[in-house]
């Protein structure tokens, strides 16, 4: 598996240079070699946790990196939630849908989703991700255990807690409410911010996807975080 998605970035590079000498000619032939290539990671069924992460490292590096161009993040975000339904909600009845039911009652939802078995809790811990449900109250319904080490709380003392007591209201407010309540009418989005982390500044990626149940009720939306160091640079001491 890393070895196609080694190949695939090394041709990606080739590509990008490619394009900015306007050689159409060698774009035409890396466009034609990439295809296949991102056939094969995305149809390749991963057999252990390590291939399994790859493919959603991938998945999300590929959004990140083509994050400006509308039609690839439409492809992109239909292939990760492609490997989401593979491996997170495999025979639980549970998908992500761009066309949920409206306004669902919150008892509703719940009794739906741990009757239909709700996500693989299992996988979900193996992936070093945070990982977060959010129900239509912007509560959280669901919580991994990399999401519960990181605020240093056990997962059943966040199930219930809004939202806006770990990303603060002023962020809540202006940022997370409006980017769910788009989620939760079936968008995809992502968001980017800093926070300060056990006393470092880290940069935090938002992945935001809506998630229904098999009977088309909305459940919440999925996030998926991930953290990476703060690069900007600072002025000298």
């Amino acid at each position: 598996m890393q070895a196609l998605i080694d190949l695939f970035w090394f041709k990606y590079a080739d590509l990008r240079q490619a394009i900015e000498h306007n050689d159409t000619q060698a774009t035409a032939a890396l466009d034609r070699e990439l295809d296949p290539l991102l056939l094969a990671i995305f149809s390749s069924q991963g057999k252990d946790a390590t291939s399994i992460q790859a493919q959603f490292r991938f998945a999300l590096d590929l959004l990140n990196e083509e994050a400006d161009d509308g039609g690839c993040v439409r492809r992109n975000g239909h292939l990760l939630q492609m490997l989401v339904e593979r491996y997170v909600v495999p025979e639980t009845g549970l998908s992500l849908n761009r066309r949920p039911a409206p306004e669902p009652t919150e008892t509703s939802v719940i009794a739906d989703a741990t009757a239909d078995g709700f996500l693989d809790d299992a996988l979900l811990n193996r992936i070093s991700d945070r990982i977060v449900v959010i129900a239509p109250g912007y509560r959280i319904f669901y919580s991994n255990e990399t999401n519960a080490r990181r605020l240093d709380l056990p997962r059943d003392a966040l199930i219930g807690r809004h939202i806006a007591e770990f990303v603060g209201i002023h962020r809540f407010q202006n940022e997370f409410k409006p980017a769910l309540d788009r989620c939760f009418e079936g968008e995809s989005i992502s968001l980017t911010y800093a926070d300060q982390i056990d006393g470092r500044t880290v940069v935090i990626r938002c992945r935001m996807s809506p998630c229904v149940s098999r009977s088309s009720q909305l459940i919440g939306a999925l996030l998926v975080m991930q953290e990476t160091a703060d690069r900007r640079r600072r002025p000298a001491a």
